[in-house]
């Protein structure tokens, strides 16, 4: 699961100007993501208790953390890009947030990977670290070698990536308003492929799902609907809010039928940033110390935890089989927390200063030579 909305400062009570709620937010979204896959998971039979937990909704239910990270994602995409000059300033500045915390999480996923035997991914190799490092799908690299994903989160990478490209471009070729109508219709295009596809002969439907599969449009409707909520934000016309509103509430019908869980579920994460918008009190919950705390560490933790914690469910069950099954979470998820906050703390905001050292290294040689 940066993605922006995963990204935060090096010390989240520092700025006055924060939007400590949008931590507090992040800090939900990880501890739902956190929940589904310690007691749920799209693979449960690796999970010692198999699918003994998955009927519970905050667990099964707890994957849509995701969705919650791309509204913040739309909302703080909007924000940064006002504060860019240009479309390269926008993507150096998305870049130094995403890459260091990545290149630290991929390289320590790498190096501890054999201390967990029972990770569902299996042992990871060195060029398993392209995808994650390029921010470019492994299908792409699986066209000239072998090639396995480190984890398997970061698939919400790729997609926000593409996000940030086409919403940059946009912003500064047609503005802010018209790129978020055109974010709106690519989403809506893909659910008319829905439509469409029964009338389409089963050669171009198939081309049509890859295609949109590849562009990963189905997930723009919560981008938007976060791009929307800024709007609101900064110009107070509620008809931004409730235009974020349905653009979303759309969005959480897609992931499920009519009337189902899936709606139901979605659409309460929805209420809640819809919400966060508009209500004080909203806000001062949402700004808790513990939620700050988990979305100032939300970005590493989303990187390094999937298969670290399942291993570790998995190595301490079979170390201690009386060990209940639901307190078996609990030690993987400090010890995945621990690391995240000493990533967020410590190794991302000192590896950022070192590849901005370098850049600038680069930068004054080439200057150099030019004159």
């Amino acid at each position: 699961m940066v993605m922006t909305s995963l990204s935060n400062q090096n010390n989240p009570q520092k700025s006055s100007t924060r939007l400590f709620f949008l931590d507090g937010l992040r800090g939900i979204a990880i501890l739902l993501v956190l929940f589904f896959h310690a007691y749920s998971n799209d693979w449960v039979d690796a999970l010692p208790y198999r699918d003994q937990y998955d009927h519970i909704t905050l667990f099964h239910f707890g994957r849509y953390g995701v969705q919650l990270f791309f509204i913040i994602s739309g909302f703080v995409i909007a924000m940064t890009l006002e504060k860019c000059k240009s479309f390269w300033d926008f993507m150096v500045r998305r870049w130094l947030r995403l890459f260091p915390a990545m290149l630290v999480g991929s390289v320590i996923v790498l190096i501890t990977a054999p201390l967990f035997t029972a990770r569902p991914f299996g042992t990871p190799h060195l060029q398993d670290l392209l995808p994650g490092l390029t921010f470019i799908e492994p299908e792409f690299f699986r066209l000239f070698f072998p090639q396995k994903i480190l984890e398997g989160s970061f698939w919400t990478l790729f997609v926000e990536m593409k996000f940030y490209i086409l919403a940059g471009f946009l912003y500064f070729t047609i503005g802010p308003k018209k790129m978020i109508v055109v974010l709106v219709t690519m989403f809506f295009s893909s659910i008319m492929l829905e439509f469409a596809s029964p009338h389409l002969s089963a050669a171009v439907s198939d081309q049509l799902r890859t295609l949109y599969h590849y562009l990963n449009w189905a997930h723009y409707g919560w981008f938007a609907a976060g791009a929307l909520f800024y709007q609101y934000y900064v110009n107070k016309e509620m008809r931004y809010w409730y235009a974020a509103l349905v653009v979303a509430l759309i969005a959480a019908r897609c992931l499920g039928g009519l009337p189902s869980k899936s709606m139901i579920y979605a659409s309460v994460i929805v209420f809640t940033f819809a919400f966060s918008m508009i209500n004080p009190t909203v806000q001062k919950v949402l700004s808790n110390k513990f939620l700050v705390f988990v979305g100032f560490i939300s970005y590493p933790l989303y990187l390094v935890h999937e298969n670290a914690t399942v291993s570790m469910i998995n190595q301490i069950h079979d170390a201690y089989p009386t060990v209940p099954s639901y307190l078996l979470p609990i030690l993987p998820t400090i010890a995945v927390t621990i690391v995240a906050w000493l990533i967020a703390k410590f190794l991302e905001p000192i590896t950022r200063k070192l590849i901005k050292q370098l850049l600038l290294y680069k930068l004054v040689n080439l200057r150099q030579k030019l004159d």
